[in-house]
């Protein structure tokens, strides 16, 4: 039987630092990912805007 030993407040504090710092990773992530298909998409609507040129 094992006790488990009650977590240290600089136990939880590291735990929520890590937990933040993988929060705003994600979320970093997730606006880089927006921003890439905006430009794709900007790019494809212009393409479809200009008159081909022959």
């Amino acid at each position: 039987m094992t006790m488990h030993r009650p977590l240290r407040k600089t136990d939880a504090l590291r735990w929520a630092m890590g937990c933040g710092a993988l929060a705003g990773a994600l979320a970093w992530g997730l606006v880089e990912l927006l921003a890439l298909q905006r430009s794709r998409y900007q790019l494809w609507r212009g393409r479809q805007q200009t008159p081909a040129l022959k």
